[in-house]
Order: structure tokens, then C-alpha cells, then sequence
């Protein structure tokens, strides 16, 4: 009777561990931890730095004349780690750096400092901020000004045009008087033909005369002033 209740016993355990087994067999697995929320922004990432560096190599190269080579590779390769469905959108190369003259006359030095083709340099001074701000009011009549305003015709392009004709004059000394004052260069060149207008309340009041002369004033290449006479 004893070994027939041991072994109903052991039988039942039996049972109750392969019960056990099959329905640990039968139970789904563990959730795996999803990957794709962190290849999204590894992707970004990367593609961020490649766009970055892309966007700004030729840019530095040309100010600081260092010389970081282009990126060759395919860069479709870091699109398509990206996951299907993300609105990740690659940022494109721009084709060439923006290397249009100032007026079309001046070339950008940096550092808000600007040279013409006769080397004269425009740089950062005067009441209004810059020598280029105080050089567009002698492109515009001032009729309310008292005494004379000399106005140079065609605007910027042409007034930097003139001013540079002028100093090229005054470096051979043609039709060129020179006066030094306090360190500054003062020229009065005849530029033998209509350059402007003189305007202000005695140019309007003599119906702005005509002006053919050009007053340059230089800190050694530096422009201080220019306007017609």
C-alpha cells in the first residue's frame, strides 16, 4: 500500500514538472528591446555632422586658407541607416561660396575691411559707423545741408570707380594738388570732365552746379573722406 501511494506521488510530481516545462515552452518570449529609436538619432547625428562639414569646408579653406579635403564618399550610405518612415531629409551642398564684389568694385578682406583695385581700403570709422556708409551720403543730393554737399553721379559703383581714377591720378601727380594735415594725405585732383554735382543749400541755391574735381583724403591707403568739387 505504501509503495502505491510513493508512486502516485512521484507520479504526480512527474506530471506537475512536465506540466511546468510545456507551459514555460509554450509562453512567448521576453519583449526584445527595440533598437530603432537609437539608430534613428545615430543616423540624424551623423548625417548632421556630414552636412555640416560639407556646408562649411570651402568656406574655411578660403578664410583661412587651410585646406580640409571634400568628403568623396556616397552619402546615401547614411540615409539608408535611417529607419523606413522617419522624415529625416539630407541637407544638399550648396554649389559655390558667394564671391560677388561689394558694388561690384570692392573685394571683402574680412573683418568689415573692403579694398578697391587702385588699393584703397575702406574700413570701419567716422560718425556713421564705417567710411562705405559715410561715402553713400556723397551719392545722394542733401538740399537741407548748410553750405556746399558734393554729389557723385551713378551711385556707389561709379562714385568708387571715380574715387579710384582720382587716386590713380594723384599717385602720378596729374592735375593733382597734395596737402598734408596731421598725419592725412589731402588731394584735390582735377579729373578733367563732369563727375558729380554740387548740392546743399549753395548748390541748390546756384542749380547744382557742375562738379569736376575729386577731394581724397588718406590715412596712408586708408580712405577717410572722398567727395566731388
Amino acid at each position: 500500500m505504501l509503495n502505491k501511494h510513493v508512486k502516485l506521488v512521484l507520479n504526480e510530481n512527474s506530471l506537475q514538472n512536465v506540466s511546468d516545462i510545456a507551459a514555460s515552452m509554450t509562453q512567448p518570449p521576453p519583449p526584445r528591446r527595440s533598437t530603432a529609436k537609437n539608430t534613428t538619432w545615430g543616423g540624424l547625428a551623423l548625417a548632421a555632422l556630414v552636412a555640416a562639414y560639407s556646408f562649411g569646408r570651402p568656406i574655411v579653406n578660403e578664410r583661412m586658407g587651410w585646406d580640409f579635403p571634400a568628403i568623396t564618399g556616397n552619402t546615401a550610405a547614411v540615409v539608408d541607416s535611417v529607419p523606413t518612415g522617419s522624415t529625416f531629409k539630407p541637407t544638399q551642398k550648396p554649389n559655390s561660396v558667394d564671391e560677388q564684389p561689394l558694388y561690384g568694385i570692392l573685394k571683402d578682406l574680412g573683418g568689415e575691411r573692403f579694398v578697391s583695385p587702385a588699393g584703397l581700403m575702406f574700413t570701419r570709422g567716422g560718425a556713421e559707423g564705417h567710411r562705405l556708409d559715410h561715402l553713400e551720403r556723397h551719392t545722394e543730393d542733401d538740399p537741407g545741408r548748410p553750405g556746399k554737399h558734393g554729389v557723385f553721379d551713378g551711385g556707389m559703383e561709379n562714385a568708387l570707380k571715380t574715387i579710384d581714377r582720382a587716386y590713380e591720378r594723384a599717385k602720378t601727380g596729374t592735375r593733382t594738388t597734395k596737402e598734408v594735415d596731421q598725419g592725412r594725405t589731402i588731394y584735390t585732383v582735377d579729373m578733367g570732365g563732369r563727375v558729380g554735382y554740387i548740392g546743399g543749400q549753395d548748390g541748390n541755391r546756384q542749380r547744382k552746379p557742375m562738379a569736376r574735381r575729386v577731394r581724397l583724403v588718406l590715412d596712408q591707403n586708408r580712405v577717410i573722406t572722398a567727395y566731388p568739387l
